[in-house]
């Protein structure tokens, strides 16, 4: 690429940088890094001002947003689905009907009949009698009635009757402390028996469902997401228009662009996350530390769309469709909060608990943050990899864009400790992937389910262990036979390492599910995961460097392999 100056300006290639540009490159020189990720933050800041100045401010978007889920936060027990659902005329001495599914009308016996006819009221009801249609509307209404009624008797019976006299059946609850707990028996060689601190009627405790606690936890990822696509949308606007090869092109590292131009971004979000637990009485700090995961994991997605595509349209799409999933993976899993350990998956299950002052332990806390920061991690550095203007700019298929992305990312590294490295940090990814399958697996039939988990889990694991080495070959980097061998036995070896690394943080959570040995390899003897690892590796990656089979193909072949083994060590051939 050509410099040269001009009496005001700075011609790089066909753009031309006023005076003003020059002379802030020529002063990030002369600052410390920290300080260059500062301007460059300020500079996006300016930019997003100046993108809004004629408009709504993304903070005014923001916050209505968090308005409006505030409102429904402070509704959700207000406000019921299917208010005046069911209508209901009422005649002569009943009680008052106070449940909202009911829109109650006071009407004499003759109209009330009137009205049931022509379909205007669902049900009447004279005093002791309950009148009704037998079209399916109306059995409805008298079936929720029923049980409205039910409920109440019960309520009735429990306030109206003697406690060792009534009906339905009450658990008393007695905190005792240690010392009260292994004290003396009484007299007759039984502990006497307190009086209960604590009284719970089961008929009429419903149960915990997390709904309005993640519902709440929701709240949280709506600013984070919108405001990683504002990120996004910043990254492709420069990289469009070309400013972001003018930005590469002075004297900071892509290390120094990435995060000065995410830096705003994240602090808005976290600032965000802080308001929502002040709003909705949540513990700040605890929030805070749930969350920040949350929001590195979401930028880094957002920060690799960008990366790839080169049109607002491809990335919007993309981007629509990365906020479906993420939300999916975040909410589903903490739907099952208290009904399997597998929910952890979710760092909205840790915020549901928060909202019910339920306590959680470390293993609980890193089983969802730890792979969701690594992943951050791992994007970060692919960033700084993939941050030059030929990649940017090339029009190429995605699939041909991945695999020169994944040499882009080795090529700075020899290959006997580029590949096991790969292999040892996309191990987040892959386990996050195969922790969703196990979860899926333990709500489903296991005949269902089982044999296309294994089948997926294998094939991930096979396309993340032999990518690395069929990038390095297709750019000459790999020839001969005994490196392809060589590379293969790394990558399984960097695999391994990875998964048992992750599998001690989270044992005891996947050993639950009657497949995670299968998925994870759980066996105190590694040899044979190694070996195993190894050979499906080389299966795929000499079908594909050395015979020239399609590597589609290559890896169905791996695959099958792979879930072959999976399905004997399943049933206890090993």
């Amino acid at each position: 690429m050509l410099f040269f100056t001009r009496s005001n300006f700075l011609v790089v290639g066909d753009c031309v940088v006023g005076k003003v540009t020059l002379l802030a490159m020529t002063w990030m020189r002369a600052q410390n890094p920290m300080k260059q990720i500062l301007v460059i933050a300020w500079r996006e800041v300016t930019r997003l001002r100046k993108r809004f100045g004629g408009g709504a401010s993304p903070i005014a978007v923001v916050l209505l947003l968090v308005v409006l889920g505030l409102s429904a936060f402070a509704l959700r027990d207000t406000v019921s689905l299917g208010s005046g659902l069911y209508r209901v005329g009422v005649s002569g001495d009943v009680p008052a009907i106070q449940d909202s599914r009911f829109s109650v009308v006071a009407v004499d016996l003759y109209q009330g009949k009137t009205l049931l006819e022509q379909q205007s009221i669902d049900v009447l009801i004279d005093g002791a009698q309950v009148i009704s249609r037998a079209d399916d509307r109306s059995q409805y209404a008298v079936k929720a009635l029923k049980q409205y009624m039910e409920k109440q008797e019960l309520v009735r019976i429990g306030s109206s009757f003697p406690q060792d006299a009534a009906f339905p059946l009450r658990v008393g609850i007695n905190y005792l402390k240690p010392d009260q707990a292994s004290g003396e028996a009484g007299a007759g060689g039984e502990a006497p028996i307190a009086k209960p601190e604590e009284i719970i009627i089961p008929s009429l405790t419903p149960p915990p469902a997390p709904f309005t606690q993640v519902l709440v936890a929701l709240l949280y990822i709506m600013p984070i997401t919108f405001i990683s696509i504002f990120f996004t949308s910043s990254f492709m606007d420069e990289k469009i228009n070309r400013r972001l090869t003018i930005l590469l092109s002075a004297p900071v590292t892509p290390f120094q662009i990435i995060l000065g131009k995410m830096l705003p971004y994240a602090i808005f979000a976290l600032a965000t996350t802080a308001l929502i637990a002040v709003l909705t009485g949540g513990n700040v700090p605890l929030a805070l530390a749930i969350f920040a995961p949350t929001t590195l994991f979401i930028f880094a997605i957002y920060l690799l769309v960008p990366l790839f595509y080169r049109t607002f349209k491809d990335t919007t799409f993309i981007a629509m469709l990365v906020t479906t999933l993420t939300t999916a993976y975040l909410v589903f899993p903490a739907m099952f909060t208290n009904t399997s350990d597998l929910a952890y998956i979710s760092p909205l299950t840790l915020a549901v608990k928060m909202y019910r002052n339920e306590p959680f332990g470390w293993r609980e806390y890193l089983f969802p943050s730890l792979p969701m920061s690594a992943i951050f991690g791992f994007a970060m550095f692919a960033g700084t990899r993939l941050l030059n203007e030929e990649f940017l700019m090339g029009y190429r298929p995605i699939t041909r864009k991945i695999i020169d992305a994944i040499y882009l990312i080795m090529a700075h590294v020899q290959p006997y400790l580029s590949v096991p490295l790969w292999s040892l940090f996309v191990i987040p990814s892959v386990y996050m992937v195969q922790v969703v399958l196990l979860a899926f697996a333990t709500n489903l039939p296991l005949g269902m389910i089982l044999g296309v988990m294994l089948i997926t889990s294998a094939f991930v694991e096979e396309v993340v262990k032999s990518v690395g080495i069929v990038a390095l070959a297709e750019h000459g980097k790999v020839t001969s036979v005994r490196d392809v061998l060589v590379l293969s036995f790394l990558s399984g070896l960097g695999f391994l390492v990875g998964e048992k690394i992750l599998l001690l943080l989270s044992l005891s959570i996947v050993s639950q599910a009657p497949v995670s040995g299968a998925l994870f390899g759980a066996g105190v003897f590694l040899l044979i995961p190694l070996v195993a690892h190894f050979v499906f590796t080389a299966i795929v990656t000499l079908l594909k460097t050395k015979l020239k089979v399609p590597y589609l193909l290559a890896l169905i072949v791996g695959t099958v392999a792979h879930f072959i083994y999976n399905w004997y060590l399943m049933r206890g051939g090993l």
